[in-house]
C-alpha cells in the first residue's frame, strides 16, 4: 500500500508525465481481439506468428524536438531483415486535431471506411518498412495534402514489442490531448496497393472477409467496439480520458486516488 501511494504521489508531483517528455495520449487495447470485425484471419505462412497484428496499446509523448506514437503489440519479429526493425506490421494512425473540418474517408490500400462528418481527419500518419513511413497533413480547403517522408520514421524499440513512429515537431501543429486517434493495424505487402496486404487465397494472404484490419484502437464491450465500427465501415476516434476502455489518469485523479490511498493506509494503522 505505502509503495503505491508514493507512486501515485510521484505521479501527481510530476503532473502525471513520463520522464522523457509530456505524455499526451495513453490507451490499453484488449489482448486477443487482433480477428477484425471477427473473421478475418492471419495468412497460414509460419513467419506469421500469433500476436503480431494484435495492438495493446498506444502512447503519444513528446519532447522539445519529437512526438512519439508508441504502438505496443503482443509480439514483433523481423524475418526478412527490415531496417526498422519490424516487418508484418501495416500502420495507419488518423488524427483529428478540432482545428477545422476534415476529410470523413479513411483509406486502407483498396478499401475505404468512413469517419463520419463530424470528427473528420487532418493529420495521417501512414507506417510502414523499408523506408516506407510518410506524414500527410491537410493543406487546403479543396482537400489536398502535403505528404513529408523527412523528418518521419518508424522503428522497433530494442528489447521491447514497441513500435515507434517519430514525427519532427516543426511537421506538426502544436501537439494537444484533445487530439483524437483512429489507430489500424493491418498486414504490410510490397507488392500490394497502398502496401497494405488483401484477403484471398494461399499462405501469403489474409483470410476471411471484408476489410482486411486485423485490430483496431478502441473499446471491447461497447457501443463503439471493434467490432461494431468495423462491421459498420464508420470509425470513432479515441480521445485522452474519454475513451470507455482507455486509462488516463489526469492530475484531478491522481490527486484524488492518492488521498484515497492515504485515507485507506492511515485507517489500517
Amino acid at each position: 500500500m505505502q509503495r503505491i501511494l508514493v507512486w501515485l504521489l510521484v505521479l501527481l508531483c510530476t503532473g502525471g508525465q513520463a520522464a522523457a517528455g509530456q505524455v499526451l495520449f495513453q490507451m490499453r487495447d484488449p489482448r486477443g481481439d487482433d480477428r477484425g470485425a471477427g473473421d478475418v484471419e492471419y495468412p497460414s505462412h509460419e513467419v506469421f506468428v500469433p500476436g503480431l497484428f494484435d495492438l495493446l496499446s498506444l502512447e503519444v509523448s513528446a519532447d522539445e524536438q519529437y512526438v512519439y506514437f508508441d504502438l505496443e503489440f503482443a509480439a514483433l519479429t523481423n524475418p526478412f531483415r527490415a531496417p526498422e526493425g519490424y516487418f508484418h506490421q501495416r500502420l495507419e494512425v488518423y488524427i483529428t486535431t478540432g482545428s477545422r473540418p476534415g476529410p470523413d474517408t479513411i483509406f486502407l490500400g483498396s478499401h475505404q471506411l468512413s469517419t463520419g462528418s463530424s470528427a473528420g481527419w487532418d493529420l495521417r500518419l501512414s507506417a510502414a518498412p523499408f523506408g516506407e513511413t510518410r506524414l500527410y497533413i491537410r493543406c487546403g480547403p479543396e482537400g489536398s495534402f502535403a505528404v513529408f517522408s523527412q523528418g518521419v520514421s518508424s522503428r522497433a524499440l530494442p528489447g521491447e514489442n514497441i513500435i515507434r513512429l517519430q514525427v519532427d515537431r516543426t511537421l506538426l501543429p502544436s501537439p494537444s490531448p484533445k487530439w483524437g486517434y483512429y489507430v489500424l493495424v493491418g498486414s504490410f505487402d510490397g507488392l500490394a496497393p497502398d502496401f497494405w496486404r488483401e484477403t484471398g487465397l494461399g499462405p501469403w494472404q489474409v483470410g476471411g472477409t471484408g476489410v482486411p484490419v486485423f485490430d483496431l484502437l478502441a473499446p471491447r464491450l461497447a457501443r463503439h467496439s471493434q467490432k461494431a465500427q468495423l462491421s459498420k465501415g464508420v470509425l470513432v476516434p479515441v480521445y485522452a480520458g474519454k475513451s470507455t476502455y482507455g486509462f488516463f489518469l489526469g492530475g484531478a485523479g491522481i490527486a484524488a486516488a492518492a488521498c484515497f490511498l492515504l485515507w485507506r493506509w492511515r485507517r489500517g494503522t
